[in-house]
C-alpha cells in the first residue's frame, strides 16, 4: 500500500474514531438537575420513595404499596434562598397507601414543595417551606 493510501486511510479513521467520542446533544438528565430517579428511606422503617422526574414534566412515583404519576413544574433557576419552589400535581393513583399510610387521589390539587440540592446534586431535601424548618430527606439520585 502506498504511503499516501496508508495515510488517508489513517485519517479517515481517526475522523471516525473523533466523531464517535463527540458527546450527543445534551441528554435530559442535564435539563434540569431534579431530572433522574430519586429515593429515600423513612427513618426507621423498611419503607422506600421513588421518585422518577422525567425532563417533560411528567413524574412517577412509588411508595409503599402506592403508585402515582402526576405532572411537575420547577424553575430553571433556585430562588436567592437556594430552594427551587417544586409544583406537583398527581394525575393518576392506584389507590393505595403510601409509606406514610397517606392515600393521595387522582388530580389532588397541585401541592408547591420547596426542594434545595446538595452542591453536586445528588441529593436534596424536599421543604414545607423555603426554609430549614420542616424538611424530609435527603432524597438520593439512583444511578
Amino acid at each position: 500500500m502506498n504511503l499516501f493510501l496508508r495515510s488517508s486511510i489513517l485519517s479517515a479513521l481517526l475522523c471516525c474514531a473523533l466523531a464517535q467520542a463527540q458527546p450527543a446533544s445534551p441528554s435530559p438528565a442535564t435539563a434540569h438537575p431534579i431530572v433522574g430517579t430519586w429515593s429515600w428511606t423513612l427513618p426507621g422503617k423498611t419503607c422506600t420513595e421513588t421518585w422518577q422526574y422525567r425532563a417533560d414534566g411528567r413524574r412517577l412515583g412509588t411508595s409503599g404499596e402506592e403508585v402515582t404519576q402526576g405532572d411537575y413544574q420547577v424553575p430553571a433557576k433556585p430562588t436567592t434562598t437556594g430552594f427551587y419552589p417544586l409544583t406537583e400535581t398527581v394525575t393518576s393513583s392506584n389507590g393505595k397507601r403510601d409509606c406514610s399510610g397517606d392515600l393521595h387521589a387522582d388530580g389532588d390539587e397541585s401541592v408547591i414543595r420547596f426542594i434545595q440540592f446538595s452542591p453536586k446534586q445528588d441529593q436534596f431535601i424536599v421543604c414545607k417551606a423555603a426554609s430549614l424548618e420542616a424538611c424530609f430527606g435527603p432524597l438520593k439520585r439512583v444511578q
